[in-house]
């Protein structure tokens, strides 16, 4: 959304591909308030209801969602945001995805492993930079 690599990897990997994307409610606060940050809640608010309107996105909201969240918030040290992004991986069996590996998250993976996969968009920008691309 900000033109970065990250961004690309999402429109590229992600939203243009035939892929079902789940999300939560969290998710899209999330990432008003960062696009809000960095460019103003104009900017956050058309971007936000342009990829909501897309048509690319499924949401995961569920009371299953809601109370396996609950569950990783109670035995993880990490965000409510990153255990709704951990449940909804889980319910509809996919992989959790997040942009990059922050320290409570990546404490937490080396304390236990999560019982879903989990994938890191900055992992993709540095694959690509390594071949070249």
């Amino acid at each position: 959304m900000l033109g970065e690599d990250i961004g690309e990897v999402v429109r590229d990997e992600i939203l243009s591909a035939q892929r079902r994307v789940y999300f939560g409610k969290t998710a899209v606060s999330e990432l008003f308030y960062i696009l809000c940050r960095r460019r103003g809640e104009r900017f956050a608010r058309e971007a936000a209801e342009s990829l909501l309107m897309s048509g690319r996105l499924s949401t995961a909201s569920s009371d299953e969602v809601d109370m396996q969240a609950g569950a990783y918030k109670c035995a993880r040290s990490i965000s409510l945001a990153d255990c709704y992004v951990l449940a909804a991986a889980r319910v509809f069996g996919a992989a959790a995805v997040f942009a990059k590996k922050e320290d409570d998250l990546t404490r937490e993976m080396k304390r236990k492993p999560f019982d879903v996969e989990v994938v890191f968009l900055e992992d993709f920008v540095k694959a690509s930079k390594g071949r070249g691309e």
